[in-house]
């Protein structure tokens, strides 16, 4: 009896160490992005869908990102899947640490993601160094109520705008506000419209560095026209906090949007969550005037990116594509939309969609959203100052609009050499 006792605890001694060998032997998949709930969402449900795997979320402070990404994949330590802007993407490929996708994604697959969307991440041989899963894009939400009072229209000009802001300015109502600290290329997006006007593709040329923005130059001429329109509504009092409006923050701005303190907010499509949540007044939203009547307004579209790690080994590669292709499914697309961003697979029927989200939809395919043309793709010098100084400085006297240009042609040399 003793040895029948002995033979099976020697037996569960085997199968546990067996059992315990076999979860070590767990493949490992890491991901790396954001913390935000939307994220959380994505890693949580593959991982519930396969148990098999270890996934392992890894994340960092966005400022450090680009460093911190760079870093590990230099030192062949990266996490296999990693998240960036799709804007700023191509200083990852242009350096050759993005895999191409086509690889490892099959083209049904593929052909899920928007074109306008997977622009930003598309090789000039068509190669796929990045996948989409969400986007936004910058526009104007406005107050409907405070619309519909007034008897307003929405503004087509510049000239419209600035004649709202003077009528708000009389009931002591700014006429507009943003966050200035850190998202300036919010109200960038106004110079896109006179850029295209000098020719198709100017916007993309001046955001890839590959056109001269100096003062006396056609693309310095269309952004001084911007710089110069947008200080006169800061020197009239109509950029909400009137003194502080080249630093007000994110809570600041959307907070006094939502006490009705101001009409107009410029800022990114995704904030619509937020305002929804905040706002008892009913929200609109629109593209932005543009200088002259007849002009047509264009905007950047901004995706979320996942690309894999030129130097992750096949079998990390291959774990990493079907996590792709999990992000690209209806289940998680439906969530991205729960959180009032724009899918990356529009082609979905999606369920409780907001009226404005539906709208934004449609916008994507008007042709007036290109990939690409936010100034921030330059480098991360530019991004830096056009999110942070491209209007603060000359609305705060720091820089006259001259000297703005020429610092942005010094950081785009910069970037070329």
């Amino acid at each position: 009896m003793k040895k029948v006792v002995s033979f099976l605890l020697v037996l569960m001694m085997v199968l546990s160490i067996t059992l315990v060998s076999l979860a070590e032997e767990k493949p490992t998949l890491s991901v790396y992005f954001g913390n935000e709930s939307l994220n959380k969402t994505m890693v949580t449900k593959f991982a519930e869908l396969h148990p098999e795997i270890n996934v392992e979320h890894i994340t960092s402070d966005t400022a450090s990102a680009e460093q911190v990404l760079k870093t590990g994949i230099s030192a062949g330590d990266a996490p296999n899947v990693c998240s960036y802007w799709g804007t700023r993407v191509n200083t990852f490929y242009d350096i050759g640490m993005c895999k191409d996708l086509r690889d490892y994604l099959s083209e049904e697959t593929l052909a899920k993601v928007s074109p306008t969307m997977q622009g930003v991440a598309t090789g000039e041989n068509g190669e796929i160094y990045a996948i989409p899963y969400d986007a936004v894009y910058h526009v104007m939400f406005y107050n409907k109520d405070m619309m519909t009072e007034y008897g307003f229209e929405e503004p087509k000009t510049w000239d419209d705008l600035t004649a709202i802001f003077a009528k708000l300015k009389e009931d002591n109502i700014f006429g507009f506000c943003t966050n200035s600290v850190s998202m300036q290329d919010c109200m960038y997006g106004l110079t896109y419209s006179l850029l295209e006007e000098i020719a198709p593709g100017t916007s993309l040329g001046v955001a890839s560095g590959e056109v001269s923005v100096l003062p006396g130059t056609e693309a310095g001429d269309a952004i001084s026209k911007v710089i110069n329109q947008v200080k006169e509504w800061y020197d009239a009092g109509y950029w909400y906090p009137g003194d502080g409006g080249i630093s007000c923050s994110a809570d600041d701005a959307n907070a006094a949007f939502a006490q009705g303190r101001t009409m107009f907010i410029f800022n990114f499509s995704g904030a619509l969550s937020t305002h929804a949540g905040n706002c008892d007044f009913e929200i609109g939203w629109q593209m932005k005037p543009v200088s002259e009547d007849g002009m047509t307004s264009y905007e950047n579209i901004e995706p979320n990116v996942f690309f894999i790690p030129s130097n992750t080994d096949e079998e990390h590669s291959k774990l990493a594509a079907s996590f792709l292709e999990y992000v690209l499914s209806q289940d998680i697309q439906q969530e991205v939309v729960n959180a009032f961003y724009i899918p990356s697979v529009t082609g979905y029927e999606y369920k409780d969609i907001s009226t404005i989200s539906q709208e934004m939809f449609v916008t994507l395919d008007s042709g007036n959203i290109i990939p690409g043309i936010n100034p921030t793709r330059t480098s991360s010098a530019m991004q830096i100052f056009v999110k942070q100084q491209v209007f603060a400085a000359p609305c705060g006297g720091i820089m006259t609009v001259d000297e703005t240009l020429e610092e942005m042609e010094r950081i785009r040399l910069e970037s070329i050499q």
